[in-house]
């Protein structure tokens, strides 16, 4: 389970991580372009054609993901929901259109089928397996059938989790850990029900999986 002193880590991350006056935040907030905007186009691929769309996204951080998915379609409401009170700040700053809320990812506010597209990027790595699962449950809870659901972990076989995580050891400053291999991941998404599943690998460091609510 992720450890409780967490919640302070996080709050202390996304407080400072839109700074400029930070060099290895400034860097990571670079290289979150990169990647979110990876993970939004996988997304949109998926989806297919939609004249609009609900989107959400659990754990969001600075919801990089959900600006660019936001940018791609004509019209879509966005849902960006976080523990942390300093990342919802952020989220605000950036797109004030967004629908907000500080919100526990286990008991989300929010009605059984309302999203069509339900994603999370680097959230359920951080729990158990066990933990990890109702997170998800949670998340296809509030998608309608027919709808969308991605996960974005970090990838075991992965240069990121071979040796720069481990280099930095006890100071890894993005907490506990456990990242999926690639069918562990298609199998998690099958064992909750999910179908048309396809995991993707991207920049050969994470994995994106998106699987239909049946």
């Amino acid at each position: 389970m992720i450890n409780e002193a967490n919640d302070g880590l996080w709050d202390s991350f996304w407080a400072v991580h839109a700074s400029k006056n930070d060099f290895f935040h400034r860097l990571l907030w670079l290289v979150r372009f990169i990647f979110s905007s990876a993970y939004a186009r996988h997304i949109a691929k998926a989806t297919g054609k939609l004249s609009s769309a609900k989107f959400l996204e659990i754990g969001c951080g600075s919801a990089r993901t959900l600006h660019y998915l936001d940018q791609t379609y004509e019209s879509c409401e966005c849902y960006a929901l976080d523990l942390s009170p300093k990342a919802i700040h952020l989220v605000r700053s950036i797109n004030p259109k967004f629908h907000t809320a500080i919100s526990d990812a286990f008991f989300l506010p929010l009605k059984s089928g309302q999203i069509d597209i339900s994603f999370s990027i680097g959230l359920i790595e951080h729990f158990t397996r066990e933990q990890a699962g109702q997170i998800v449950s949670e998340k296809i809870r509030v998608t309608k059938t027919g709808g969308l659901v991605a996960i974005m972990v970090p990838w075991v076989s992965s240069v990121y989790n071979l040796i720069v995580r481990k280099a930095f050891g006890k100071h890894w400053p993005f907490g506990n850990e456990d990242p999926f291999h690639r069918n562990e991941l298609a199998s998690f998404m099958q064992q909750l029900n999910l179908e048309d599943i396809k995991v993707h690998v991207i920049y050969g460091s994470t994995l994106l999986g998106i699987g239909r609510k049946k």
